[in-house]
């Protein structure tokens, strides 16, 4: 219950898997929703596992209108926890930009399909890299 009634007193929440997938839900939904939210399962030293919180939403494959900010979020955590921060904060960058300019898909009251926001957002991102050097 406190992470609905205070969720800014939490920065990380160690748990097992069961309970981080119904937490990672219920943050998602209070960050944006689950078309947003990056999800990682990270264990230091060995393999980790990183997916959108929003799965594979089988019911939309095929029509061009998958939101592709969750996976590109999530690609961004991968990233950082890798050691590749430039790259990491660039995908952050232009998902923020996308969203602040509503270059979106309909899930998001926007009108663009999958691929033309994940081309854009990837434009974004190495513009943001190239600034970067």
């Amino acid at each position: 219950m406190e992470i609905v009634r205070d969720p800014g007193q939490f920065d990380i929440i160690v748990t097992c898997n069961l309970f981080g997938d119904i937490i990672s839900d219920l943050g998602a939904q209070l960050a944006g929703g689950l078309g947003l939210a990056p999800s990682g399962n990270i264990h230091p030293g060995k393999t980790s596992l990183f997916e959108p919180v929003h799965g594979s939403a089988p019911n939309i494959a095929g029509k061009g209108i998958a939101n592709p900010l969750g996976s590109v979020l999530t690609s961004a955590m991968m990233l950082e926890f890798l050691g590749w921060k430039p790259e990491a904060a660039a995908l952050r960058t232009a998902a923020r930009i996308a969203l602040r300019e509503n270059y979106v898909t309909p899930d998001l009251g926007g009108d663009k399909g999958t691929a033309q926001v994940g081309d854009w957002l990837a434009a974004k991102s190495v513009e943001s890299l190239n600034r970067q050097h």
